[in-house]
């Protein structure tokens, strides 16, 4: 069993879940078609069912295409695609069409900077901004510097940094001429932090552009590059990239529902806190390999307990956020994402099923998009039993 408490949006339907084995099908790399092969563990019912759920959803919410899967360690359940990645050329979803995760990517970045400590390169405790740390030559003269120095790796990770908060002026949308390193040393010089480091919780993606910083400079190799190494070829996943502004080849295009432009974003400079790209089927087994020290349903783990046990851990300043996964009590881990023209949520549960999904549309004025896609893939889950067994 999972030690993390989890997410919830619904508490009731994460509270149902019990620890179990299931009997799924063998997961390997997802066919390229329009339609995922029927899993093994689904019969002809349910597969209506699962459809007719995933219809009224795209209707409510308009959703051009949504790609899905569901696993329990090495092993799928459930991938499928709807709907289109294109509307102008009809082109439909497949089960390996990549679509950007936003946010989702933090929990990606944690695992690497886990990894490094680890390997006894880093520590959580580590102060990247102090005289001797790895990231001092941004932080020459930082406004309220005292603050800035005393950040530790752990105070990023779970957003207790102190200060530059997504909800008003987030560094990550300005200045995109900017490259990462020069983003941080500017609004290091020029932002102080709000508060002492690990004295309030601001969701901060600025704070995860930096850890990928930490990575780089620990590693001595590019962000991407080193969680390729570390975290998705270890796994066997070959088709996450960082994003830029030119589609990938198979990648869906995205739909804005306001004035914001999913093309006018500087994706690739958000890389290590909303800039991956992913099929659903990739993110669960990621995430089944993250967890595999607790699972015991197969994988190959990526980390062990002693880490698994600090990343879903909170802090008193936010009981419910970890390091890169949102918590509650029930057992359960999740994460989502959200930019404009992007929709996306991975969840690992406590009896070791997992899921994804991503849509290629938001609408950031109708909040209920996103908890009715959390009830969506809950009530999926509910409706093939066998996956509890």
């Amino acid at each position: 069993m999972s030690p993390c408490p989890t997410p919830d949006i619904r508490p009731t339907r994460r509270l149902v879940l019990q620890a179990s084995v299931a009997l799924p099908a063998a997961f390997g790399l997802a066919p390229r078609s329009a339609h995922a092969a029927r899993a093994r563990s689904i019969d002809a019912r349910q597969e209506d069912r699962i459809r007719t759920l995933v219809a009224d959803y795209m209707k409510d919410f308009e959703v051009p295409g949504l790609s899905l899967a569901y696993s329990r360690g090495p092993e799928l359940l459930l991938a499928r695609a709807f709907g289109l990645a294109d509307r102008e050329t009809r082109e439909t979803v497949r089960v390996d069409s990549l679509f950007r995760i936003a946010s989702v990517s933090k929990s990606i970045t944690s695992a690497a900077i886990f990894s490094l400590v680890e390997s006894g390169v880093l520590r959580i405790t580590d102060r990247p901004f102090a005289a001797d740390g790895l990231l001092r030559a941004v932080a020459e003269s930082p406004k309220r510097a005292d603050w800035v120095r005393a950040i530790t790796i752990h105070h990023l990770l779970t957003h207790t940094a102190g200060g530059w908060s997504n909800e008003a002026a987030d560094p990550m949308f300005h200045d995109p001429s900017l490259d990462a390193r020069q983003l941080i040393a500017k609004t290091l010089a020029t932002r102080p932090p709000d508060h002492a480091p690990g004295d309030q919780f601001a969701y901060s993606n600025f704070g995860y552009c930096i850890l990928g910083r930490v990575i780089e400079a620990a590693s001595g190799m590019p962000y991407d590059r080193y969680v390729q190494h570390r975290i998705l070829d270890p796994v066997g996943i070959g088709d996450m990239r960082i994003a830029a502004r030119e589609p990938a080849a198979h990648e869906v295009h995205y739909y804005k529902t306001s004035a914001d432009d999913p093309y006018a974003l500087p994706i690739t400079r958000m890389d290590s806190h909303g800039g991956w790209i992913a099929t659903p089927t990739d993110l669960v087994r990621y995430a089944g390999a993250l967890f595999g020290a607790v699972d015991r349903h197969g994988a190959r783990p990526l980390l062990s307990s002693a880490s698994l046990s600090t990343i879903c851990r909170g802090t008193s300043a936010n009981p419910a956020y970890g390091c890169g996964w949102r918590l509650t009590d029930t057992g359960n881990v999740w994460h989502t994402g959200h930019l404009p023209g992007t929709e996306s949520l991975l969840v690992h549960a406590r009896d070791g099923v997992t899921w994804a999904v991503v849509l290629n549309t938001r609408n950031k004025r109708n909040a209920a998009m996103t908890s009715a896609l959390d009830k969506l893939m809950w009530r999926i889950r509910e409706a093939v039993p066998q996956w509890g067994r």
